[in-house]
């Protein structure tokens, strides 16, 4: 998958008003069970941004899910404890949110840490909301360093979404591409989709690491609109010819009713493997990194730990 070929590393952008240092590595880590593998933090990276629990609308209140669970963790490490929120938790007041999220932080994350990262992909209608949330955040904790996540068309469209009241940020350059339609090549990362949003832009006003994927997934279609998402598919299963009919070295139709993935699938549903690989990771940082590092950006983020592209040969096309 060479999605990279067509993007040309020479931009007609200003020059940086500094020399971006060369980015450490770290990791996402977005599993439910905590778990590090030790060669992998030597060779690459001692920083590991955890998710520690998600936060959705659910029973008409802001409900935590997806509660981290503590594994073998027998190499130290820097970890940094993440908190997903949905847009849709601060389109309801959410004044007692703040000291809630961090009474079950204290409960589940054991680890110290001197920074807290949150994620939210919030809008123009809720930025109010998200802003106060992290305003408390920071005066409930003002010894903490507080980071949250910027999506591409925040980055870009800083007059209706604002800068976040945060210490720093972390421009998310993945997921970027239209995962609703088939005819998508990769929506993991689409080079042409992220030239659009940061091509021209000054430099974003505060310190800004940047985050990028290494993994893959499996897209399912069934009757034109999108069905599922099987992360890492097992590989030996669509070589079934029995079962799965190869449109393309990427793409495939279900040929009768079968479990894959933990999932029951169709005749006639259509699947779309998506890949980033570690060496496309690797340039999609060499790219973009000068291009939006400031004064004080330290850390490329690789979503996600555990990853079999980052962390096993890497499967066959």
């Amino acid at each position: 998958m060479l999605f990279f070929l067509h993007l040309s590393l020479s931009t007609c952008d200003p020059a940086p008003p500094h020399a971006a240092p060369t980015p450490e590595r770290a990791f996402y880590h977005w599993q439910t069970r905590l778990t590090v593998p030790p060669p992998l933090l030597e060779n690459d990276a001692t920083r590991v941004y955890t998710k520690v629990f998600d936060v959705s609308w659910k029973d008409n209140r802001a409900t935590p899910t997806a509660l981290l669970q503590i594994g073998d963790t027998t190499k130290p490490a820097d970890y940094v404890p993440v908190i997903f929120l949905t847009n849709e938790v601060f389109t309801h007041p959410a004044d007692s949110l703040a000291p809630r999220v961090l009474r079950l932080l204290d409960r589940s994350f054991p680890f110290p840490y001197t920074e807290l990262q949150l994620d939210c992909d919030w809008t123009a209608g809720t930025r109010a909301a998200y802003f106060a949330f992290l305003e408390t955040l920071q005066r409930l904790r003002p010894q903490l360093t507080l980071s949250c996540t910027v999506r591409l068309h925040q980055y870009r469209d800083r007059r209706q979404q604002g800068i976040p009241p945060v210490d720093r940020a972390v421009l998310m350059a993945y997921n970027t591409g239209d995962l609703g339609r088939w005819e998508t090549t990769n929506s993991i990362v689409d080079s042409a989709v992220i030239e659009s949003y940061v091509r021209g832009q000054p430099p974003y006003p505060l310190p800004l690491d940047l985050a990028v994927a290494a993994y893959d997934w499996a897209v399912v279609y069934r009757q034109g609109r999108l069905a599922y998402l099987i992360n890492e598919p097992e590989l030996e299963e669509l070589a079934d010819t029995t079962r799965f009919t190869a449109l393309t070295p990427l793409r495939y139709r279900v040929r009768k009713g079968t479990y894959y993935g933990g999932l029951y699938l169709y005749a006639g549903d259509l699947m779309r493997r998506e890949i980033v690989t570690r060496p496309e990771a690797e340039r999609l940082i060499d790219w973009l990194w000068p291009r939006v590092a400031t004064p004080g950006s330290r850390y490329a983020i690789i979503y996600r730990l555990n990853s079999r592209q980052w962390v096993s040969p890497l499967p066959p096309l």
